[in-house]
């Protein structure tokens, strides 16, 4: 066994036994205490008991799936040492092989934080995983996306991807705006996006 999914699996054991005693151990910036006490629980109102894929996990991200009681949450990260901060369903690929994983249209919701700019880099990549996206969102599906509009992390910024073109900006879920700076010390921005209803 990876020596680092030795000590991921010694993490998450670690940090599961301070949540079940109420000592919840995560990042305190106001960027992601917005997203885990306003943004994902309001998406969660409105996804109800639909599929949720969440891409990108990490040790503060552990939680997450919990955010969505009556979803279905899938998780996915690259990194096969990451799984044990994944959901019970979790997919160790890119976001650029997710319709190799997914099929069309299965999808209520993607929220796909911190990965545009950090490792999700060249256009062609970008392009790739955000038509995956799109494509694997059902009608009336929802694109929560969070990314740093700061060099390097904004060569390819979210107006540049034509693949978002086949959504529209909606509200930000518990918010009234579409886009939000929610950190100024590294520009995270939060923007909302939903697949159009399809035609009768």
């Amino acid at each position: 066994m990876p020596a680092r999914l030795q000590v991921y699996r010694a993490m998450a054991r670690v940090l599961g036994t301070f949540d079940s005693l109420g000592w919840r151990v995560g990042y305190r910036y106001g960027d992601r205490q917005l997203l885990e006490k306003v943004i994902l629980p309001a998406l969660a109102r409105e996804v109800g008991v639909g599929h949720v894929l969440l891409v990108g996990c990490a040790w503060y991200t552990r939680d997450y799936p919990d955010l969505f009681p009556t979803s279905r949450v899938t998780t996915l990260d690259v990194d096969p040492a990451k799984s044990p901060f994944g959901a019970e369903r979790h997919i160790v690929a890119d976001m650029i092989a997710l319709a190799a994983h997914l099929p069309p249209e299965s999808l209520d919701a993607v929220v796909c934080n911190g990965v545009l700019g950090w490792g999700l880099d060249s256009p062609d990549d970008i392009e790739t995983a955000f038509a995956s996206a799109v494509a694997c969102l059902r009608p009336g599906g929802h694109l929560l996306l969070g990314w740093n509009d700061i060099p390097p992390y904004n060569a390819v910024p979210p107006d540049a991807v034509a693949a978002l073109d086949e959504v529209y900006p909606r509200a930000i879920p518990g918010l009234d705006q579409h886009s939000l700076i929610a950190l100024e010390r590294n520009q995270h921005c939060y923007q909302a996006f939903q697949k159009p209803e399809a035609r009768s």
